[in-house]
């Protein structure tokens, strides 16, 4: 057994036009097998575009994630935003370092622009209110909204007590998403519900997160496996406090880290300690 100190520096591979060459390469290969993109979308241009995004992306430390993430990730978020045709520079798409790897975690934007293909034709969303006289029923398992009257003196973000959103298909078929308050706050607190845009912003945040389930829900019965699992992949993230769960990684990897003091003569140099087992 030897144990070495390991410049971290030096172990990142550099992420540069060649390595997006390389994923374009295999993004060809891929078409050869039958993978097919929207006529509208460019892999190529997307890759591009994307990495300029992550050469200017820091993760929570401030850190580039283009060193502070391994490679490998990298390339499989890549991977996964052109498989499932999104685009990380119209913020369909955007990038999160998680655990010391990068993932591409879904927008709104992102889950609408993939319903649309199984067909979504439109949704919409709307915050139910203190005051606001709204009816609903259930019929065969599914919620329908019958009404929603609302006083515009009622809008205030410190009174919504719900929110729903009907997404309607091409052949006319509705599906409805509800939930109260209570419901929403919950899923707030499993990712990002405690920053300051879910308080400033809260009756957009309320739709959107409304929306997104509404969108998923439409993502799991009509998208392809492949699309489906990047999607459900990218819920999981999206439910997870990502800055505790980074924190937690750095303690781990930290701990695997030393101070070696050569001599009273010679500095201090710091490193992470590598065993290799013969």
């Amino acid at each position: 057994m030897s144990t070495e100190i390991v410049n971290q520096d030096n172990m990142s591979l550099a992420i540069d036009n060649k390595f997006i060459d390389g994923l374009s390469a295999q993004i060809r290969e891929k078409e050869k097998c039958g993978l097919t993109f929207p006529s509208d979308y460019n892999p190529t241009n997307e890759l591009t575009a994307a990495y300029l995004i992550l050469k200017e992306t820091v993760d929570s430390n401030k850190n580039p994630v283009l060193k502070s993430c391994s490679p490998g990730s990298i390339a499989s978020a890549l991977m996964n935003m052109v498989t499932s045709g999104v685009s990380m520079a119209k913020k369909q798409c955007y990038p999160i370092a998680y655990k010391g790897k990068l993932q591409c975690q879904m927008s709104v934007y992102g889950n609408t622009c993939i319903a649309r293909r199984y067909g979504l034709k439109e949704i919409n969303a709307l915050c139910i209110y203190q005051g606001d006289d709204f009816k609903y029923r259930i019929e065969n398992g599914k919620i329908i909204v019958e009404s929603h009257v609302q006083d515009f003196m009622n809008i205030d973000t410190n009174k919504i007590i719900g929110a729903y959103a009907v997404a309607t298909m091409q052949d006319g078929s509705q599906y409805t998403e509800l939930m109260n308050m209570d419901m929403i706050k919950k899923a707030w607190s499993k990712g990002y519900g405690s920053g300051g845009t879910h308080k400033d912003f809260t009756d957009q945040m309320c739709m959107k997160t409304v929306k997104n389930r509404c969108l998923k829900y439409i993502i799991r019965t009509y998208g392809e496996p492949t699309v489906s699992d990047f999607v459900e992949q990218s819920n999981d993230i999206e439910d997870t406090d990502v800055i505790a769960a980074n924190v937690e990684y750095e303690i781990q990897t930290e701990a695997n880290k030393e101070k070696f003091v050569l001599d009273d003569d010679v500095e201090s140099v710091s490193g992470e300690v590598v065993e290799e087992t013969t």
